[in-house]
């Protein structure tokens, strides 16, 4: 046990991730944790004087010293007094281009990295940023085109290899990109934990994408144990934990975060919380849950997206529970609530009001929701959208109208068939949990397919599901 909790929380780019109507995790859109932005100096020339008697070094000095106070526009000017005095100095362009990237500004930084590659071409770390620029702007091949330039001069370069492996999974080039996440295991310098935990994380997202869990678990296990200070590893080993029925281990891999990191940033904080009391909830354990929920409603929130978008998350958590509990008013309230903090989940709210109303035997309201569900899930979110379309067909047969529950059942059957395909897909890390196949064997039954439904069904029961 760590003694004193110590805050690190990791670096998530959602941006790089997919962050779209659909939600924070899109399909392996990226790795939670990249990088943690560093770089070397090159030494190249001596500095000229300025009239205030500063040389091009003492200005590259300044600039690296307001870069790494977080004085990024200052730390700009100071590299560009820099090149006034020094155009032809490579550390200068090195650092403009870090500066640019931080803030957003890519192509900037690709155009100041590749100025110091026409002077220095054998650096990997200006190939490298160049590569990672790229990278963020979701151009993946003149990514790994600058990446393999940097591999190509430094074979032992552990984080080109990282990002690498990242840019080829993007483009589903997954037996390539397991290769890259070794290369960036078999570099990595053994006493950098935090570097090798984060080759593992890598791994262990290739591993999922190829279907093959097991293994998957196997490298989350390993990343945690590597660097347990890592944010990352300990919640997809709670999730992978979740998506195979442990809900008891992950709920420990959740708490192992919690002692060990004592994370305080709101997002990072309510994501942990949300996530442990899903799985106390799947396994009937509904007082700890609610009060977890809570707990993550009552966080300080700001209007910055990410927040909004944790806040009505906590709040659908609470709604399902709230169902599950039979107060079915509080339920629909928690999601109106829900749809004000992030409009983006409107679909997920509208879902589980439809839920709701079907608790309350309200079935042409439940119809009416899950309607509006199922007009508002975008492209890929197979499993929600599944779920929307057994709630239209159950409240079309509450209602009597026979025939055109079929064609929901099917339609539902049609996208959790999606789902199984595309199993890292859509809103959820891993949609393929214990509601998702009782969902789908209670489609199945209705459809008149038995055999199919019972497998279903004893699916759901060894992922521990609790109706």
């Amino acid at each position: 046990m760590i003694n004193q909790p110590i805050m690190r929380d990791s670096f998530i780019d959602y941006e790089s991730q997919g962050w779209r109507r659909s939600g924070i995790r899109g399909a392996a859109a990226a790795f939670l944790c990249l990088l943690v932005l560093g770089g070397h100096a090159i030494a190249e020339e001596g500095g000229q004087a300025t009239s205030e008697g500063k040389t091009s070094d003492d200005l590259i000095d300044l600039g690296l010293s307001l870069y790494q106070n977080r004085s990024y526009d200052e730390a700009l000017d100071a590299y560009d007094q820099a090149l006034l005095l020094s155009p032809g100095d490579a550390r200068a362009w090195m650092g403009k281009g870090k500066v640019l990237n931080l803030l957003g500004e890519y192509n900037r930084s690709i155009e100041a990295y590749q100025n110091a590659t026409r002077i220095s071409s054998d650096d990997p770390e200006a190939w490298f940023w160049i590569g990672l620029n790229y990278y963020f702007m979701q151009d993946y091949n003149q990514s790994l085109e600058a990446l393999a330039s940097a591999t190509d001069i430094d074979g032992n370069y552990t984080r080109a290899w990282e990002v690498k492996s990242s840019a080829l999974v993007n483009i589903g080039r997954l037996n390539e990109s397991l290769e890259a996440s070794m290369e960036a295991i078999r570099t990595c310098d053994e006493g950098d934990l935090e570097s090798l935990g984060r080759s593992w994380i890598s791994r262990g997202f290739v591993l999922r994408q190829m279907g093959r869990d097991d293994d998957a678990l196997e490298a989350f296990e390993n990343a945690s144990l590597i660097d347990p200070m890592s944010y990352d590893s300990w919640m997809l080993l709670g999730e992978a934990l979740q998506a195979r029925g442990e809900h008891d281990r992950a709920i420990e891999a959740y708490d192992s975060l919690i002692s060990n990191i004592a994370p305080t940033s709101t997002p990072f904080l309510a994501y942990v919380l949300i996530n442990k009391a899903g799985a106390l909830m799947n396994i009937g354990r509904y007082e700890e849950a609610s009060a977890l929920y809570q707990e993550a409603i009552d966080l300080n929130y700001t209007d910055d997206p990410m927040d909004r978008y944790h806040l009505a998350q906590a709040l659908l958590g609470k709604a399902k529970l709230l169902a599950k509990l039979g107060e079915y008013d509080l339920s629909i309230e928690a999601c109106n609530r829900s749809m004000e903090a992030d409009p983006r989940l409107a679909d997920d709210a509208w879902r589980g009001i439809g839920d709701a109303y079907m608790g309350m035997g309200s079935y042409e309201a439940a119809l009416e929701a899950y309607e509006k569900a199922i007009e508002l899930y975008p492209e890929g979110v197979y499993a929600e959208s599944g779920h929307a379309w057994k709630g239209k067909g159950d409240s079309l047969k509450a209602l009597g109208r026979d025939d055109e529950a079929l064609v929901a059942y099917r339609n539902s059957l049609a996208a959790l068939d999606l789902a199984i395909e595309h199993p890292d897909e859509g809103r959820q890390a891993y949609p393929l949990n214990g509601e998702f196949w009782h969902n789908r064997g209670a489609v199945l039954e209705k459809l008149g397919l038995e055999a199919q439904s019972k497998e279903a069904y004893r699916r759901a029961g060894e992922l521990g599901y609790i109706g």
